[in-house]
């Protein structure tokens, strides 16, 4: 069943331009591979509410995605294995039917 979801992860600020970049594009190509990427917003750098792996700014980044929950299993795996990923939060936005 296709649903929709808004997935929202923070990338270290600290990662050169060109490696945030590649950050976002392997999770973009993951998410397209399974699902569909309807909207990415880049919300920018912003301060850590608390230190997460010490850092205290994090590149903020929504995306809203339109998929089964295969395509979401696979977003998350592969944002748990992503080095400048500090963390990221998954909720499905439709009503069950």
């Amino acid at each position: 069943m296709i649903r929709k979801y808004e997935l929202m992860y923070i990338i270290d600020s600290s990662l050169a331009e060109d490696n945030m970049k590649a950050v976002i594009e392997k999770i973009n190509n993951t998410i397209n591979k399974n699902g569909e990427l309807v909207e990415q917003q880049n919300l920018g750098e912003k301060k850590l509410a608390y230190p997460i792996k010490r850092k205290q700014r994090g590149v903020y980044i929504l995306n809203v995605i339109k998929g089964e929950q295969n395509a979401i299993n696979e977003a998350e795996r592969t944002l748990k294995i992503t080095e400048g990923v500090l963390r990221y939060l998954t909720v499905r936005t439709d009503k069950a039917s």
